[in-house]
Order: structure tokens, then C-alpha cells, then sequence
């Protein structure tokens, strides 16, 4: 994997593409402030890192997305991620699509299509990153589905990487355990066939153990055999399947199970076909009527005795109306035009005025319509009890009868609960049945051997399998390898003509880190001392494991981003630059062309630094980006349109 270029949209969708050529050397040079030192974070912002490192100010602010063209020989890819708001440690919006005509799409198309996990998964499928073992310090060793980025670790030397003496590779302060842990997959110590040799060396301890298991059980099984076979007879006699006197005492144990299983399936087809004729509704339903109804039965009562007082208050009332009707009644032995004044028995005159006989007939009248309502009202009232009492004598009835069936309901379920009961303990007994079946199959003579010749030969399978897979191999392979990159370091290094070149360069894995094996002492690269030294040797050793990669064919991306590799060189102490410190500059790229050039494509190097020689034919030829005659990570117009916006 390679870069074809850098794309960078503005909030109103203008498009800024810093392009670089594949399989060389690309220098991109200008004074500080133009974002030279934040191509790295960009490109790995892009990649999917899971923190947003871009300087804050200028860039972010005006930047909608970051975007690469991604080259991986055969296939392109076009990747972008959105820009992160205020607040947000990193978006997870990116837009993924395939490339293969080198376009640059609007801004307009940039909806967003994957996230992070899947951008993850597409590069790490087309660099070929998969599952592997990791070997562990005890020995022993997990598999586990790598990402690509564990090996983008060798793709990236930032400013106050590149010249420390403390830190090699890129964020080995929180990532020292996954460089040691990967860097022999990255590598090749392991290989594909010692990762499969593991998968079958663990399914085959499996399955021995399984093996294993099943020879112990038939031992034990055969030992107890008679034991068990009695607590199954007993058992079905407890539970009346079978008879004692059905068992003969010469039967066979498989004449035996044949009788008890016969017996099982007897009682459990019976069981289910009485327990599914009933309907578990029913009783609660009838106990839902039966209870409606007596509520009905008692609210009828109520009533009923409502309308006994009301027709008792009725009876009161028409004996004081009967009872002044009869005083009345007199009253027609008068005549109608009797003179109040005068006593209608003795003629003579009264002191005081008598009511006229025609008012009092009036009234008499009066009393007669009361009584005939009366008397009316206690009709229907007779009528309403009549049919309430009626009501209640039914309801009577259909309560006792609803009692009834509920006892017999109720009887009838604890007859199906008691079945119940006694089906599951029948199910039980068969599923000791069948347990008991498959363990004393083992214990087969024909079983048994076959079981004792797969063992023999899983036995010998897994002991040829551990020879084969031996995580010892893999640290020696992994030793090997290093001493083998170590001598192109110390190659290098003696061709330069670098301090701690005498001894033996490689890497100890324990750190990580460069060490410098002599015959007195082994050097540490924080020992090494100069910042030559440090700018020298971080350079060597990352080119070497990239020559290597490349000519191993290993999924690490192809690429290495170095920021700022003059910077020990520049400003001299009384500031002006020595002409030494530009020879040794010089030397730093000639060096870094003529190894690109070997590799011959296989590697691209992009450099961003303020170093410029505009005489030499070589390193203008790989100067790609001159921002010292103007250009910028973000062009200035963006600038003052986001300052007017």
C-alpha cells in the first residue's frame, strides 16, 4: 500500500490535492507554519486512528474532510473522513469507495458509507492481515485477528520520533506489548502452515481428551454396571411400570431396558393423551360465572329487601288514608247546601264556623285517588318481588349446580396434576435410561478398541504436530530474521561511517529497541549519544525492516512518512547553518534515494522538512513540493473565507 495523494475539502467544497509519486522518494520542503508536520497525522487520521492529532487552529477549522488515494498495486482506493467537531475526540463517518481511474470526487459525494471497523477490515483484507498466533512469554500462544494498523507502527516517523533517543518506533510509549507481540508475524516467523498446524494440533487435544473421557466413564461404567441396572428395575417398580416377577433373573441388561423402555413408552403415550384432553381453562373459567353469579344473587337480595320496607312503609300509609276516608264518609248524609253556622243534628247555631260540608267532600275525593295509587304502587311492588324472589330461586339453582362442577373439575385436575407428576418421573427414568445406554456402550468390546487405536493415533498426530509447531521455532526464526536485518543496519552504518558501528547493530525485542552488540557490552541505542546518531539510526533500522518487509512480501504498507529529519542539523549555534551540517543533510537524502532506488518500487518514502538544495540535480528531481515559493496544507483563500465566514 502506497499514496497516491493527500486530498483536503474546504467547508464550501474547494479541493486541495498534494499528489505524490509511487515507489520513490517525494520531498515536500517550505518554511514552518504551512502544515508540513501535519501530513503524518493527516494520513493516519485517515487510516483510521482512533484519536483526531491534527492541529487545532487553522486546519481544522477550515477542513471539512481529510482524504488519501490509496494505491495497492492491483486495486485503488479513494478513503475520507469527515472533520471533527468541537468537542469530539474523532469522527467515525468515512467514505469508502474503490478507485481505479485516479479520481478526485466532489465534495457533493462524500456521503458517508462505512465506519471506522470497516475501513479497518477493507485495508487489512486487500494487505492480506489476518489471524495468527502470538507467542506468549510462557510459552504458549493465542489466536488472534490482527489489524493493519499494528503494522503501520513502521510507517510513521514524526518530528520528536525521528531524533529521540528514548522512543524508536512511532508511540512505542503505549505500544511497546503490540510490537513485541506482532513484529514476529510481521516479520514471517510465523507462517500460515503453523497457524493452521495450531488450529489442528488444538482440535486434535480436543478431541484425545473427549476420547479419554469416554474410556474412563466405560471403566467406571462396567464396574457399576450391575448397580446401576438395579436402581433402573427399581425405580420402574416404584412407579408401577412393571412387576418384580416381570423381571427373570437370567434376562440379559438389553432384554431388560428393552422391557422397562416398552413399559415407558406405554405411560408416557397414555399420560399425554389424558393430559391433552383437558382444557387447563375451563375451571377457571367456571369459577369466573361462579363467582359473578353469586355477586348477581346477593345484589337481587339487596333489592329484594329494599322493596319489603318499601312495600311494609305502603301498607302504613293506606291504613292512615282508609282510616280518614271512613271519618269522611259521613259526611254524605249531609246535603250540599248545608249552612255552616247551624249543627247538622240539633239545628241549632254555633258559635263557630264549621268547614263546608262541600270542602270536605273535596277532600274525601282526594283521599280516594291517594288510595287507589297506593294500592296501585303496591302492586307493582308485589310484582317486583314476585319476579326478584324468582330470580334468586334460579340463580340458587345455577349456583349449586356451578358448585358442583366445580368440585368435580377440581377433583378431575388433581387427577391430571397427579399424572403429570408421574409423567415427568417416567421421563426422568427414561432420560437415566438413555444415559445409562450410551455409557455402557463404550464399554463394547468393539467400541472400546476402536476407541483405544484413535487414541494411540491421536496421540502420535499431536506429538509430530508439536515438533512441527514449537514456539521456540518461532523465537529462533524471529532471532534469525533480526540478525539478519541487523547486518544490513550494520552495513549501513559502517558505509556512513557512524559511531557504535563497531559492534554488532540489531534489535532486542525485549524493549523494543536498537542495541549495539560488542564484545565488552551491548550498547543501548539511548546510550549511543549525538543527535546524528539518533536521526542516523532511526533511519537505518526502519529502512532495513522495510527492505526486508517489501522483499518478504510482508503485509506491512509500503510507505514511510518522515517529518523533519534535518532538524538536529539546523540552527547551528550562532545560527547560521555550517557547511558540514548541509553535507551531512545531503548525505542523509543521497542515502535515502539510493535505497529507494534498489527496492525498485517496492518502497515509497515521503519526507517533509525545511531543507532545500535547489543545486542539486538528484534532490530537486524528488522534490515534489516546494512550499517555500508559496503552498500550503491549507491554502490561504480558505484561510480568509472561513475568517469572513
Amino acid at each position: 500500500m502506497q499514496i497516491q495523494s493527500v486530498v483536503l475539502y474546504s467547508l464550501d467544497g474547494r479541493i486541495n490535492e498534494i499528489s505524490f509519486d509511487l515507489g520513490r522518494v517525494n520531498i515536500l520542503t517550505g518554511p514552518s507554519g504551512r502544515g508540513k508536520s501535519a501530513m503524518l497525522s493527516v494520513v493516519d487520521y485517515c487510516l483510521g486512528a482512533s484519536r483526531f492529532e491534527i492541529p487545532a487552529g487553522v486546519i481544522s477549522n477550515a477542513v471539512s474532510w481529510f482524504a488519501l488515494k490509496l494505491d495497492f498495486g492491483a486495486e485503488r482506493l479513494f478513503v475520507a473522513r469527515r472533520s471533527v467537531p468541537v468537542g469530539r475526540t474523532a469522527s467515525n463517518e468515512f467514505f469508502v469507495r474503490p478507485n481505479p481511474d485516479h479520481e478526485t470526487p466532489p465534495m457533493s459525494d462524500l456521503k458517508p458509507n462505512a465506519r471506522r471497523d470497516d475501513l479497518v477490515e477493507k485495508i487489512g483484507s486487500l494487505l492480506g492481515v489476518g489471524v495468527t498466533l502470538l507467542p506468549r512469554a510462557d510459552g504458549t500462544a493465542d489466536r488472534q485477528k490482527l489489524t493493519f494498523r499494528s503494522g503501520l507502527i513502521y510507517s510513521f516517523q514524526k518530528q520528536n520520533e525521528i531524533a529521540n533517543p528514548d522512543l524508536y518506533f512511532h508511540r512505542q510509549s503505549e505500544l511497546a506489548q503490540t510490537i513485541r507481540d506482532t513484529l514476529p508475524y510481521y516479520l514471517g516467523a510465523i507462517s500460515p502452515a503453523i497457524i493452521e498446524k495450531q488450529a489442528e494440533l488444538r482440535n486434535k487435544r480436543k478431541r484425545l481428551r473427549e476420547v479419554e473421557r469416554a474410556l474412563e466413564r466405560g471403566v467406571s461404567i462396567a464396574a457399576n454396571r450391575d448397580t446401576e441396572l438395579v436402581s433402573i428395575v427399581a425405580e420402574s417398580t416404584r412407579l408401577g411400570l412393571i412387576a418384580t416377577s416381570d423381571i427373570p433373573a437370567r434376562r440379559s441388561t438389553a432384554q431388560i431396558l428393552e422391557r422397562v423402555s416398552s413399559a415407558l413408552q406405554t405411560t408416557l403415550f397414555a399420560g399425554s393423551q389424558l393430559a391433552d384432553g383437558q382444557d387447563v381453562d375451563v375451571l377457571k373459567q367456571m369459577n369466573t360465572e361462579l363467582l359473578n353469579k353469586t355477586r348477581e344473587r346477593s345484589d337481587l337480595k339487596k333489592e329484594i329487601d329494599a322493596l319489603e320496607r318499601f312495600e311494609n312503609d305502603q301498607n302504613v300509609v293506606d291504613s292512615a288514608l282508609n282510616e280518614q276516608r271512613r271519618r269522611l264518609t259521613a259526611l254524605n248524609l249531609l246535603a250540599d247546601d248545608h249552612d255552616s253556622k247551624q249543627c247538622p243534628v240539633c239545628e241549632s247555631w254555633l258559635e263557630g264556623v264549621t268547614p263546608a260540608v262541600a270542602d270536605m267532600k273535596q277532600s274525601l275525593e282526594t283521599l280516594a285517588v291517594e288510595l287507589a295509587m297506593v294500592n296501585s304502587d303496591k302492586i307493582d311492588v308485589r310484582e317486583q318481588l314476585s319476579k326478584h324472589r324468582a330470580a334468586v330461586t334460579n340463580l340458587t339453582s345455577e349456583i349449586a349446580s356451578l358448585r358442583r362442577e366445580v368440585q368435580r373439575l377440581k377433583v378431575e385436575e388433581d387427577s391430571i396434576k397427579s399424572l403429570l407428576e408421574q409423567k415427568h418421573e417416567v421421563a426422568r427414568l427414561s432420560g437415566m435410561i438413555d444415559m445409562f445406554r450410551r455409557l455402557i456402550s463404550v464399554d463394547d468390546d468393539e467400541t472400546r478398541v476402536a476407541m483405544e487405536l484413535e487414541r494411540a493415533s491421536l496421540v502420535t498426530d499431536i506429538e509430530e504436530l508439536e515438533s512441527e509447531t514449537n514456539l521456540s521455532d518461532v523465537r529462533a526464526k524471529t532471532a534469525t530474521f533480526l540478525g539478519g536485518i541487523g547486518q544490513q543496519i550494520t552495513r549501513w552504518a559502517r558505509e556512513q561511517r557512524l559511531e557504535y558501528a563497531n559492534g554488532f547493530l540489531t534489535f532486542d525485542l525485549r524493549g523494543p529497541r536498537l542495541v549495539s552488540e560488542t564484545a565488552d557490552e551491548t550498547i543501548p541505542f539511548s546510550r549511543f549519544g549525538s543527535g546524528r546518531n539518533w536521526v542516523w539510526y532511526h533511519l537505518l533500522g526502519h529502512l532495513a525492516l522495510h527492505e526486508w518487509f517489501a522483499s518478504n512480501k510482508r503485509p506491512v504498507p509500503n510507505f514511510l512518512i518522515l517529518d523533519q529529519p534535518s532538524q538536529v542539523y539546523f540552527p547551528s549555534a550562532n545560527g547560521e547553518t555550517e557547511d558540514n551540517d548541509w553535507m551531512e543533510v545531503r548525505k542523509i537524502y543521497e542515502w535515502l534515494f539510493d535505497v529507494v532506488e534498489k527496492l525498485d518500487g517496492q518502497m515509497q518514502i515521503i519526507v517533509t522538512d525545511h531543507a532545500k538544495f535547489e543545486n542539486d540535480s538528484r534532490f530537486t528531481d524528488h522534490l515534489k513540493h516546494d512550499w517555500w515559493e508559496g503552498g500550503s496544507l491549507v491554502p490561504q483563500d480558505w484561510l480568509k473565507q472561513n475568517l469572513q465566514s
